[in-house]
């Protein structure tokens, strides 16, 4: 190809994709539908190929356009963390950090973390996003998040990333200390309890939910598969359900007072965390930064000693 796509072209692209057509990708950009309508039709002629098809319900991408829109993504992001960190290479009081974590992390050491970048860089944004590894994933793929803090799993493919050992935790089963199960020593004894847990198909929480829920019990009714930490811990403090949690949460005192772990004689596999961001991304001084400090926050936790 002797000509690339401009930038502009691209953004106007992913505009009509985001709005569901021309009118209303122009009236968000504040430009022309016709001026719009022209530059998808040069970069169509620049590709020789059909990427959007005016519909009954609005643009349709083409089966070329499907193609071609996670590129454009990947490219447009890209571009941005580039003039971000040229940016901050003149000026590191500015910027913008993207970053993805489980519950532990955001529950523990990243709020202290923050503090201490935000004293050296008080102007730099940051972007946090919870969630369990499988969720996160795309968005680190897309240039979205500059890194991610996730459960480490032989079952959820990395390849594409930078795997880099953090910490582990031990995983313990947490009840309200006046639960009538609250010093039951086996897991046969939990059989019909009420629970709340963590709703995965891959990682730590789908290996640990075929031990706590072996077979068709998984498909019992006394089971209520959630996704954030919050409202499990919610539900054991106002509700009488269990849950399975890191064991470090426990320390919080406003926790501490209310929960207990139940001792069962099975132990629980621990969890390992990992710092993952993809191969091909350089991350930029601030994210590497945000991720030293994380390290040394780590320390003050007995996890991370």
């Amino acid at each position: 190809m002797k000509y690339l796509p401009k930038p502009n072209q691209l953004q106007i692209f992913l505009a009509i994709i985001k709005h569901g057509s021309f009118r209303a990708a122009a009236k968000a950009l504040n430009q022309s539908q016709p001026a719009l309508t022209r530059s998808i039709n040069e970069l169509e002629k620049m590709l020789g190929t059909t990427l959007i098809v005016r519909g009954a319900r609005g643009a349709l991408l083409t089966e070329s356009g499907k193609l071609f829109e996670p590129r454009v993504q990947l490219v447009l992001k890209e571009l941005e963390r580039a003039v971000n960190e040229v940016e901050q290479t003149g000026d590191m009081s500015k910027g913008r950090v993207a970053l993805g974590s489980s519950s532990l992390p955001s529950f523990t050491m990243i709020p202290g973390a923050i503090q201490q970048f935000q004293k050296r860089f008080p102007q730099v944004n940051i972007n946090l996003i919870e969630g369990q590894l499988s969720e996160l994933l795309p968005a680190l793929r897309m240039g979205k998040l500059d890194f991610a803090i996730g459960e480490s799993s032989a079952d959820i493919a990395l390849n594409e990333f930078i795997e880099e050992p953090f910490f582990s935790a031990p995983f313990s089963i947490l009840a309200h200390r006046e639960h009538p199960l609250a010093q039951c020593t086996s897991l046969s004894r939990l059989n019909n309890a009420k629970w709340y847990f963590p709703a995965s198909k891959f990682g730590y929480y789908n290996q640990l939910s075929k031990v706590l829920f072996p077979g068709e019990k998984a498909n019992g009714d006394n089971i209520i598969w959630g996704n954030t930490l919050f409202m499990a811990l919610q539900m054991v403090l106002n509700a009488d359900f269990l849950t399975a949690a890191p064991h470090e949460i426990l320390n919080a005192p406003y926790l501490n007072d209310n929960l207990c772990k139940i001792p069962i004689k099975e132990p629980l596999p621990d969890i390992s965390y990992s710092f993952i961001y993809p191969q091909r991304l350089p991350l930029t001084f601030l994210a590497k930064t945000l991720m030293d400090e994380l390290r040394w926050e780590r320390k003050r936790y007995p996890m991370g000693r």
